[in-house]
């Protein structure tokens, strides 16, 4: 078998690891909240999530007054 430099499935298994060691005794609620919290602080993820979530917003609000119309 093939030595691999990198190991998908087992960076993903240690990853999932690390967040359940981090984030055990929390609620989900209270670990959805930190865990969002951390994404939003991001660097990379978290100007992708506020212009995804100003999109959502934007398309929701137009979908709500074009309902009202009827």
């Amino acid at each position: 078998m093939k030595n691999k430099r990198f190991d998908c499935v087992r960076m993903k298994w240690d990853i999932q690891r690390d967040m359940l060691k981090r984030f055990s005794g929390m609620s989900d609620n209270e670990a959805h909240r930190a865990q969002m919290s951390e994404v939003l602080q991001s660097r990379i993820l978290g100007p992708f999530c506020k212009k995804v979530r100003s999109v959502k917003e934007k398309l929701t609000g137009s979908a709500r007054r074009e309902s009202s119309l009827d």
